[in-house]
């Protein structure tokens, strides 16, 4: 009886030291990332899962297919960037610069664009459905200009 709760005390000891290493593997793995953009200006297909960008000029960046889910964007600069197939979900765009954007099929469900300028933007195909991210960005506050909705249309305000 004594060794068995020697054991489960031991695997659960262990279990625990397993779960901070993934996770600390994971927000290396997101600081790498966030590094690498910076020295680059690219990092297609990378984890930026609640990364914080906040403020960062990332101006002409190459971000296809990356993972940005709840990362905190706000008041960043990604004019002229590359955002295609860019998962969004649950991030922070405020006040940020995506003027003349690609965003075509990016996954904007639930991310503020409140304030951000999306000028010239291209959100073709972004999110499902696509009315909903339609009304979404028109009602967001948005600086809206020459900007390709979800829908395809083209709207200016």
């Amino acid at each position: 009886m004594k060794n068995n709760r020697i054991n489960l005390r031991l695997l659960c000891a262990l279990s625990s030291i397993l779960l901070v290493s993934n996770g600390l593997q994971a927000m290396s793995e997101v600081e790498n990332n966030v590094e690498k953009l910076l020295k680059t200006r690219e990092c297609a297909d990378c984890n930026f899962f609640n990364a914080n960008l906040e403020g960062k000029n990332l101006a002409g960046v190459n971000l296809i297919d990356a993972n940005l889910v709840g990362a905190n964007l706000e008041g960043a600069n990604l004019r002229n960037s590359n955002l295609k197939n860019t998962n969004f979900k649950n991030a922070n765009l405020k006040n940020a610069n995506l003027k003349n954007a690609n965003l075509r099929n990016a996954n904007i469900a639930n991310t503020n664009f409140k304030g951000a300028n999306l000028e010239g933007a291209d959100l073709k195909s972004a999110t499902n459905p696509v009315i909903i991210a339609d009304e979404n960005i028109i009602n967001s506050g948005a600086k809206l200009n020459n900007t390709t909705l979800p829908s395809g249309k083209n709207y200016s305000k």
